[in-house]
């Protein structure tokens, strides 16, 4: 879990309505992993209940340049690198 505090804007007045505090909760951050990995602790059971009938889905979000469509496909390239699509084929 990770809080951001940012301070109210005094000059904004003493009725302020401005959010101080976020709060963010992940189940876990993988950082620096491989695509195996990725795909094992993210996708292979949503996959595998698809495959038994069940509705799934995996989202890919986030900012411009951060990796999305590299962990979906991965790298024609060299078969490690392989993504979550080739993976799942």
């Amino acid at each position: 879990m990770i809080t951001i505090n940012v301070p109210k804007q005094e000059e904004k007045g003493i009725i302020n309505n401005q959010k101080e505090s976020w709060t963010f909760k992940f189940d876990k951050i993988l950082h620096n992993v491989s695509q195996e990995e990725v795909f094992e602790y993210s996708t292979k059971e949503i996959i595998q209940k698809s495959i038994e009938g069940f509705n799934g889905t995996i989202f890919a979000y986030g900012q411009t340049g951060s990796g999305k469509t590299f962990t979906m496909s991965g790298s024609p390239n060299n078969y490690n690198y392989r993504g979550v699509i080739p993976r799942y084929i």
